[in-house]
């Protein structure tokens, strides 16, 4: 086949690709809310409800209230309107358990009835003071560090405002006993939010490590299916295509039998910094396993996947003459929907394809799936 004009979004495509813009990096995983399950966001919702009467309790029973800033009539009134809105929250959580809009929302609602019960609180230690630790550590242990950033952001915004309202006329009630306990409550939460950080980094190394074939540092093929389920989804429920392509290594058993398993080894890492080198960070590329490698491109057209397949067929080839290695390699490609809808069903097209284009003797060319699995195959 004769290759077509690259048009432009092609032609930024390639510039993305040649220049790293944009490439798969997962040894720099972004932070991000967890999805917690539903159970223990129930229990969330549950500890809120204990809190809100324990809150109600301690400031109608415990003491006679009295306080310059909220009368105790509407006190109470803001502890029904808390009551309301975890309420309404635990409703929506039931039928959209992630809602990072949500989990941000309750938290900082939090915050400000905590705020409020610290501003109320006519003890010189506020002793409502502490569920800001609760706050900070529940969300951080639930949602991850991004949670836990912003509710430490919140709780200690939280804490200077009341405090700085309740001793602004009296500062002489500042006892130093009450700032050691606030000072200790804080270095708490810092010192957890620290051992979190690690343990949250260790965490992420082991669950990225997993996922990763050690010769190549592409994905392996495990991970490979577990990526390409949201993938196939989108494109069975016409939000985008995406283009599956497999390739095969030319004459690999040959280098691995005549210069041994390390070259081998060593021609299958280059071969994956290759791949790597030439995705974009919305793409997968894995080591489908041996001599195999599978590159799943969303949004984008079996046209624009060819270019891509003959860069990274120049750069082995390039590679090849450089280090005086005769390899080569070739490609097999379809498209999903129309080719299959899930990553089983396409594969097993695009390897017919595949091998039927090294049969017809094109080692080193590209093959298209043309439905039901009859290749075009393009120099």
């Amino acid at each position: 086949m004769k290759d077509a004009p690259v048009p432009a979004q092609e032609r930024r495509k390639v510039a993305e690709r040649r220049t790293g813009h944009g490439r798969r990096r997962d040894d720099q995983p972004k932070s991000r809310w967890f999805e917690a399950s539903w159970a223990d966001q129930r229990l969330q919702f549950v500890t809120r409800y204990v809190f809100v009467a324990l809150g109600a309790v301690y400031f109608n029973f415990v003491f006679a209230y009295t306080s310059p800033w909220l009368s105790l009539g509407y006190l109470n009134l803001f502890f029904a309107t808390y009551t309301i809105w975890v309420t309404a929250l635990f409703l929506h959580a039931r039928h959209e358990p992630y809602s990072v809009v949500r989990f941000r929302a309750a938290m900082w609602f939090d915050v400000l009835a905590v705020s409020l019960a610290v501003l109320t609180d006519p003890f010189v230690v506020p002793l409502s003071s502490m569920v800001y630790i609760v706050i900070a550590l529940g969300n951080g242990m639930r949602y991850g560090m991004r949670s836990f950033s912003e509710a430490l952001l919140a709780s200690f915004s939280g804490a200077i405002v009341a405090l700085s309202l309740r001793y602004f006329e009296a500062l002489e009630q500042m006892t130093p006993g009450a700032m050691f306990l606030n000072l200790f409550a804080a270095i708490i939460v810092v010192y957890a939010y620290v051992l979190m950080s690690r343990v949250d980094a260790a965490r992420r190394s082991l669950e990225r490590n997993s996922k990763m074939d050690p010769l190549t540092g592409l994905l392996h093929r495990g991970a490979l299916e577990e990526a390409s389920v949201p993938l196939f989804a989108s494109a069975r429920e016409g939000e985008g295509r995406l283009v599956v392509m497999f390739a095969d290594l030319d004459k690999f058993k040959g280098i691995n039998d005549s210069l041994g398993h390390a070259t081998g080894d060593r021609v299958l890492r280059e071969m994956g910094d290759i791949l790597r080198g030439n995705i974009r960070q919305t793409d997968v590329a894995a080591r489908y396993g041996g001599d195999e490698f599978v590159l799943i491109l969303p949004g984008t057209t079996l046209d624009e996947a060819e270019g891509v397949g003959q860069r990274i067929q120049g750069h082995v080839q390039a590679w090849s003459e450089r280090n005086g290695v005769d390899l080569s390699m070739t490609i097999g490609m379809g498209e999903a929907p129309e080719h299959g809808t899930d990553l089983t069903a396409l594969l097993a097209h695009v390897d017919e394809a595949l091998y039927r284009c090294k049969h017809q003797g094109s080692t080193g060319g590209l093959g298209r799936v043309i439905y039901p699995a009859q290749p075009q195959v393009s120099a």
